[in-house]
């Protein structure tokens, strides 16, 4: 069998560089989606099963896998288990004619992006192929930007101390200008604190860190790069500049570990890659957080909530009879009653909570340590101020909402399900409204993909 198929017609834009690993037991059916993925996607590799699927993937390393579920000698989910213990992150997509909840649980557990029903729409496939692909062309993008920034910096003028973790030895002299000094003793005899020059942003690592416990994260730990806020004397602590930290040891001195701690100023890229970053993780249209970002946040907060045992909620909710909008306005209309709504819900949710456009007409808002009870009566009001807001096409919109509430040890997409069932419930209903889910409430959920 020939495992490296190039595609001989148009490529898509987000797929010319993807490589696609699909593995499927049933020959008429492989060759035939080989033939239909061939038309756009740039590389595929092909397995018979999974054995060969996991094989497949530790030689070549695909960016995407998709796979049928049941397979002799090696099944779907146990190939996309060997796949997760080699790369977590790594995107599955299954495939599969049967209804079988305990594979759809396992699949879930692992973190299965997608699940497509046999016979498979090729449509539909590479909707999802092409969204899954330029999440992942975005972040290759984010990382070759963050290379590109080490690369040109290497070399340019820094500040430079020298340190054992716990005492400072020696700043140069461009550093103890920018601080307000004139020499190193000068410094010294101010108690050598750097901390006090320190801007402390939201995702700072060292906040709440004395100096020898950053430091030694700096100079020991595992991260790929560590960038800190530095305000100098003439500077406000609103105008403090990005730098870039590395740590290189220094040859044994007097028996005693020394190193050489470079702060590279990064403010103008810092600045232009924080932007470049905000950008894949806000929808365009909207700019409220897209569903990756969804994803990353919901996580965090469940972690959260176990953590410190708080309650945690979410609701999803979509505009009711979107489509008519589209149909009967225009698609330019129907962009305006998005960005209209999600300007409505803004003003209305807090700081801490985080509103998320889940795809097309549908959205989300994980509202942390709020009741089930609080979250409906939030949802409620959203409601009543979409219904009686007179939107810029010149007519009314409603919206219908589903509510769930975190139950500790369960899974986000546990989570997730039971919101999604929740505003199912609420459009059976006659739309327009809020539903919830009990505590009480015992669902097996069935995947809708």
């Amino acid at each position: 069998m020939k495992k490296e198929l190039f595609a001989d017609s148009a490529i898509d834009p987000y797929l010319n560089r993807t490589r696609v690993l699909y593995v499927e037991d049933e020959d008429m059916i492989r060759e035939s989606m080989i033939r239909i993925l061939k038309r756009r996607i740039h590389t595929i590799f092909a397995g018979a099963d999974g054995q060969e699927g996991l094989e497949l993937f530790k030689k070549h390393n695909p960016d995407i896998v998709i796979t049928d579920i049941r397979m002799p000698h090696m099944s779907g989910i146990e190939m996309a288990q060997g796949i997760r213990e080699i790369d977590e992150d790594v995107p599955v997509i299954l495939t599969t004619a049967y209804n079988d909840e305990d594979f759809f649980l396992k699949a879930i557990e692992i973190g299965v992006v997608k699940y497509i029903k046999k016979p498979i729409n090729s449509s539909d496939l590479f909707s999802v192929l092409v969204k899954v692909a330029k999440s992942i062309s975005q972040q290759k993008e984010i990382d070759a930007k963050n290379e590109f920034i080490k690369t040109i910096l290497d070399n340019n003028p820094a500040f430079l101390l020298i340190t054992d973790e716990a005492d400072i030895f020696f700043m140069n002299k461009s550093f103890l200008y920018f601080l307000g000094y004139d020499t190193f003793d000068e410094f010294k005899s101010n108690g050598l604190n750097i901390n006090r020059f320190l801007v402390v942003k939201d995702d700072a690592f060292y906040k709440n860190k004395s100096f020898t416990e950053w430091i030694t994260e700096v100079i020991h730990g595992k991260e790929k790069q560590y960038i800190l806020y530095l305000a100098g004397k003439e500077q406000l602590r609103s105008e403090a500049g990005a730098y870039l930290i590395s740590a290189t040891q220094i040859p044994e001195i007097q028996h005693t570990d020394r190193y050489l701690i470079t702060f590279t100023d990064i403010s103008g890229i810092e600045s232009e890659r924080r932007r470049f970053q905000d950008m894949a993780c806000k929808d365009p249209l909207t700019s409220i957080f897209n569903r990756k970002k969804f994803e990353d946040e919901i996580e965090k907060e469940i972690l959260r909530t176990e953590r410190y045992k708080t309650n945690l909620t979410m609701m999803i909710f979509d505009i009711d009879h979107f489509k008519s909008i589209n149909d009967t306005y225009g698609h330019q209309a129907g962009d305006a009653v998005l960005r209209e709504l999600t300007e409505i819900v803004s003003a209305h949710v807090r700081k801490t909570d985080i509103f998320a456009r889940y795809g097309g007409e549908e959205f989300v808002v994980i509202t942390p340590e709020t009741t089930l009870t609080g979250a409906t009566e939030l949802a409620e009001k959203l409601r009543e101020l979409i219904q009686n807001n007179k939107f810029s096409h010149g007519g009314h919109v409603t919206c219908s909402f589903g509510v769930s509430e975190y139950m500790g040890s369960e899974s986000s997409h546990t989570f997730i399900k039971k919101a999604d069932y929740a505003l199912y419930i609420a459009k059976n209903n006659g739309r327009n409204r809020v539903q919830f889910v009990e505590k009480e409430h015992s669902l097996v959920f069935n995947l809708p993909f």
